[in-house]
């Protein structure tokens, strides 16, 4: 599993397969999709793994330029956070500063007020969710999945899971996720698919909510009323991935309305009336944003590398991340959005913000109040 996370982190960071990258990137997915909701199993099939000791992805070229940590002119509203090399950057106004500087935290996610952030901390084997109650606080864990970090053998892949895309409920009371059932068993070792997970921020017991034996959950999102979570399900096989909304009172999964074969990466607008996602575009990967109850899907970027895209507080702009033509580096992108025709929003032309950043595509963007 280590060995082809890190594979598809490196995947997603060529310039040649900046297009696909995405769609290799969803938690473990290849491209696949599927036509009709797959009936809940609470045990998904176990997926072998093949452990092997890749270096952890992100590390730049020492010869490449220096990281842009100010953008003059482009003052953003709100807080935006972002990863680069296993750390958090946050970028304010029209500058960015680091931090942390562990090296293994991935996937931040704001609390709907932007009080608090949860994020991945990954491990050997495996990868716990973590929570800052305050920017400078100390990170609490809310699962338990790796063991004593000094065990380095293994065996320690039997007792590791993983845990992946944390996303917070409306009323900041519960966190949606995407792990497995439990440990990898077996000889060799097999992994669970993953599936959709929740768990209380206080409390702290997590529960399955949806899993399928034949495909992988990949990042959810709340819907903003909160009744349903929607996130991207990757059959395992030649089928391409799609959205899916998991209702909460019903317990049941279905295809989204609406959303585009091979899309990933969904995210809704803080009034609830639009959700963008990424989606194949011919040879590439874009930006789409459609109403958030159903509707045709518009795209509204045309680079070709785009995904991980995120709204500002205000509803004002859409930010994503991008390669720029003739570079090999995911960097921070914002477009400017306002309302056309009833039913469709439209996009002004991107403006690159940061410039070799070289920032993980898979952790994504949180953009905060």
């Amino acid at each position: 599993m280590i060995q082809l996370i890190d594979r598809l982190r490196e995947w997603i960071s060529a310039p040649s397969l900046a297009g696909c990258g995405g769609l290799i990137a969803l938690a473990l997915l290849a491209s696949c999709s599927a036509a009709s909701a797959p009936a809940p199993t609470l045990q998904p099939a176990l997926e072998p793994i093949r452990p092997a000791a890749i270096p952890p992805p992100g590390a730049t070229n020492a010869a490449e330029p220096a990281p842009t940590v100010a953008a003059p002119g482009a003052d953003l509203p709100g807080r935006l956070l972002l990863v680069q090399n296993g750390n958090l950057w946050l970028w304010q106004g029209a500058s960015g500063r680091q931090l942390t500087h562990s090296g293994d935290a991935f996937q931040p996610a704001w609390s709907p007020d932007a009080a608090q952030v949860a994020f991945v901390r990954r491990a050997v084997s495996g990868s716990d969710i973590m929570l800052l109650r305050a920017l400078d606080a100390v990170p609490e864990q809310i699962t338990s999945n790796t063991p004593d970090p000094s065990v380095y053998s293994y065996d320690r892949i039997y007792q590791s899971r993983w845990a992946f895309y944390p996303a917070w409920s409306p009323d900041a009371t519960t966190l949606a996720f995407a792990s497995q059932f439990g440990p990898p068993g077996g000889s060799p070792a097999a992994e669970y698919r993953m599936s959709l997970y929740t768990v209380p921020t206080a409390g702290r017991r997590a529960a399955q909510a949806y899993g399928n034996a034949e495909a992988q959950v990949g990042r959810p999102a709340y819907t903003p009323d909160g009744a349903s979570i929607v996130f991207a399900l990757a059959p395992v096989g030649e089928d391409p991935p799609s959205l899916y909304r998991y209702h909460i009172a019903t317990d049941r999964a279905e295809p989204l309305p609406g959303a585009l074969q091979q899309s990933y990466d969904p995210a809704f607008s803080a009034d609830g009336r639009w959700l963008a996602f990424a989606a194949r575009a011919g040879a590439g990967t874009d930006i789409f944003v459609m109403p958030a109850d159903g509707g045709t899907a518009t795209q509204i970027t045309h680079l070709g590398s785009a995904r991980a895209p995120a709204f500002a507080p205000d509803g004002s702009a859409l930010a994503f991340l991008a390669v720029p033509g003739g570079s090999t580096s995911f960097d921070l992108w914002v477009a400017g959005l306002q309302a056309d025709a009833p039913g469709t929003l439209k996009a002004g032309e991107p403006r690159q913000i940061t410039h070799d950043m070289h920032l993980d595509a898979d952790s994504g963007v949180a953009w905060g109040r």
